[in-house]
């Protein structure tokens, strides 16, 4: 395997210590706080990331096995809104979104050079593995841990 792939693949298993690391030590209060009606909790974020990671691993296995195929989208908000994540503990969010890293991090440690430039299809843009992992995985978490920082700082101005 080619050392950009490696580092790829270590960005994406670093996702599941950066999303610890951002909240495993806060209050429970914090976690399930809502800076307004409408914004997503700590929690509710931390869900929403797990259910961003499933759906990537299925493109990432849709685009190994059925190259040029449309990639799998999702309606975010609904699925936040129907999956009940603040009945979770945080504790278990993080252990679901480390499971499925883990497992992914070793389907794509396997992966041959071959299977690494096969495209998935965003209408007529092709997407690649890699570019999952760097836009619609590491770059969506890095966008999220900021959300999660601006909740932390309203949480703690009031």
């Amino acid at each position: 395997m080619n050392q950009a792939h490696q580092d790829y693949i270590h960005n994406y298993l670093q996702t599941a210590v950066i999303i610890r690391e951002s909240v495993e030590n806060l209050s429970p209060q914090l976690l399930l706080w809502k800076p307004t009606a409408t914004a997503w909790s700590i929690q509710e974020i931390v869900g929403h990331l797990i259910d961003s990671n499933i759906i990537n691993s299925y493109r990432i296995r849709k685009i190994i096995s059925e190259p040029v195929t449309p990639i799998a989208t999702f309606a975010h908000e609904d699925w936040v809104e129907q999956q009940q994540f603040n009945s979770f503990t945080i504790i278990e969010l993080l252990d679901v979104y480390d499971a499925i890293t883990k497992y992914n991090g070793i389907l794509l440690s396997k992966l041959s050079e071959e299977q690494w430039l096969r495209v998935g299809m965003k209408g007529e843009e092709p997407i690649s593995i890699v570019h999952i992992i760097d836009k619609f995985i590491c770059n969506h978490v890095n966008k999220h841990i900021g959300q999660i920082a601006r909740n932390i700082g309203a949480f703690e101005s009031i």
